[in-house]
């Protein structure tokens, strides 16, 4: 349509296509979802089948039809209206199951990591995905040898440990859990050559150093002198290193130090990514 919407009658046609049991139905369905939404505004009263049809089309066993519907998803969340309805869809335990079945296809866990990126930065829906055993898949795809799955990932867990003193403080098998990639992050955020990898790594860091536990854990591996490493570097490299590399290291200090050196200013921030 001339206004960028989408009529109700394509729509509807996609829906009933993603219910199908027919492969190939559920291929068109997933293939054009992901056409269709990028600059189609969809009606407020398709939300609701929209996400079911989602729900429905993530877990195939059919790499495509998980790819485009993941990518589909990817960008329907970026709608705040759409985004309230994913938990009760069901979406988040979806698309965790969907990002620890996938692992071995890198085009298809893009698109699921990008989609569980936005869903981790919203409060609502990171509650469902801790219900989920996807921690340990993120902690593993970090250290990815693909960029993208990569950044994708961290940036999925600085999310995640923003709720580090919220969320996370009373929840300690997943704060264990964890835990167990606070050595991931440090390794990252030392021996990565990449920025973005370097970047996310430091906002993880700042973020899990909010909570006890993790800033104990971060300590032991020494993450309070790394993080005066970035920061000192920053001072004479920022055009290298990038202003909110530096801000994440000034974070982390400042509260792995218990609060005796860097920045009060910065001490409280958090920091976090929408896709």
């Amino acid at each position: 349509m001339d206004d960028g919407s989408c009529s109700s009658s394509t729509l509807q046609h996609l829906l009933t296509l993603s219910i199908s049991e027919n492969p190939e139905d559920q291929q068109k369905a997933a293939v054009d979802l992901a056409k269709l939404v990028n600059g189609s505004v969809f009606p407020a009263y398709s939300y609701g089948p929209l996400s079911h049809a989602l729900c429905k089309l993530i877990p195939s066993n059919n790499r495509t039809v998980a790819s485009y519907s993941a990518r589909a998803l990817k960008i329907l969340l970026l709608d705040d209206a759409l985004r309230q309805l994913t938990v009760a869809a069901g979406i988040p335990a979806v698309v965790c199951t969907a990002v620890r079945q996938w692992e071995d296809e890198i085009l298809c866990l893009r698109e699921l990591l990008g989609a569980l990126q936005t869903l981790t930065w919203d409060k609502q829906c990171v509650k469902s995905v801790l219900q989920t055993d996807v921690i340990s898949n993120l902690i593993l795809y970090a250290t990815a040898t693909d960029q993208e799955v990569s950044v994708l990932a961290l940036a999925t867990l600085a999310n995640i440990l923003s709720y580090s003193d919220t969320l996370l403080l009373a929840d300690y098998p997943t704060t264990e859990t964890l835990g167990a990639g606070m050595s991931v992050l440090i390794e990252t955020l030392k021996g990565s050559s990449q920025k973005p990898q370097r970047l996310y790594a430091a906002a993880a860091i700042a973020n899990a150093s909010f909570n006890p536990r993790l800033a104990e854990l971060l300590n032991k591996h020494g993450g309070l002198q790394l993080c005066r490493d970035v920061e000192r570097q920053s001072l004479a490299n920022l055009h290298i290193i990038g202003s909110k590399l530096s801000e994440c290291a000034k974070t982390a200090v400042y509260r792995l130090s218990e609060r005796k050196e860097g920045d009060p200013k910065l001490g409280a921030v958090k920091y976090s990514f929408k896709r």
